[in-house]
């Protein structure tokens, strides 16, 4: 059974983001272990190394010291939980309110990544973060009819731009 690429997305972002394991994962998006696990080898054939990911979610080392796992777990349940919210169509928040958090986790994810130090592959993603953050206040300022559209596209960009990143 062939799977989308939403559903691909889904599988990753659940074992990247919200630190479940790969075989939970598949199972949370009704998909096979062994296509997760071979999505997971492929991925990282091609340079999305979701292990790599999973660890820039979950810790970082620097002149700030070593996050606690804690800090960093909450910090991705958070931020998950947040995504979610953004993502109902229950008119319970406002397109500004949506933008508003976006805008607030890519200040927390930027401030988290910047106090990496020395790690390059978390500095570029801590860059690609911020520039992230300036075209989402762009495009809220200038094109709001086009927010809606800008949060669909950021929520499946992530894997390609992790791929990208690391060439």
């Amino acid at each position: 059974m062939a799977h989308s690429l939403d559903i691909k997305n889904a599988v990753r972002h659940s074992y990247v983001n919200e630190l479940l394991a790969l075989s939970v994962a598949a199972i949370k998006h009704s998909v096979a272990d062994g296509t997760a696990r071979r999505w997971k080898a492929e991925a990282k054939a091609d340079g999305d190394d979701w292990d790599l990911a999973r660890a820039a979610a979950r810790k970082s080392v620097g002149p700030a010291g070593e996050f606690t796992q804690d800090f960093i777990e909450e910090f991705t349940i958070q931020i998950n939980e947040t995504f979610n919210l953004l993502k109902q169509q229950s008119g319970e928040l406002t397109l500004e309110q949506r933008l508003k958090a976006l805008n607030s986790l890519n200040d927390m994810m930027y401030k988290v990544m910047k106090n990496s130090g020395g790690n390059k592959r978390l500095e570029k993603r801590a860059i690609a973060a911020e520039v992230i953050k300036k075209l989402a206040q762009f495009v809220s300022s200038h094109h709001p009819e086009f927010a809606e559209a800008l949060v669909q596209i950021l929520h499946a960009f992530g894997p390609r731009l992790d791929k990208e990143l690391d060439d």
